[in-house]
């Protein structure tokens, strides 16, 4: 986040983040407070937020799905590839940067 503008009557710009870092990703005025003043929010911040907000609702449990295996288990009908399970759990636990 960047905040510009003439505090104090100073007439410089301060950054809520110190100086910006090379190759940082490029940021777009989200709103303006006064004619000098703006905030500026990275293009993965605004992505992050709108995936917060795409998530908010989605439930947390698909009872349409749990329901359908709940049948198929109770039917013996459901066998799951062992070796598949496993290799997703692996691939789950790696990618959350859980190696030890």
């Amino acid at each position: 986040m960047r905040i510009s503008g003439k505090p104090s009557g100073v007439g410089s710009t301060q950054s809520a983040t110190g100086p910006k870092p090379s190759g940082a990703p490029a940021s777009a005025p989200v709103a303006s407070v006064s004619g000098s003043d703006a905030v500026q929010v990275s293009s993965e911040a605004r992505l992050v937020a709108v995936a917060q907000e795409a998530l908010a609702v989605v439930p947390d449990i698909r009872t349409e799905k749990v329901e359908a295996i709940k049948v198929r288990l109770d039917a013996d009908a459901y066998n799951p590839d062992g070796e598949a399970v496993a290799a997703g759990l692996i691939k789950e636990h790696m990618a959350k940067g859980r190696h030890s």
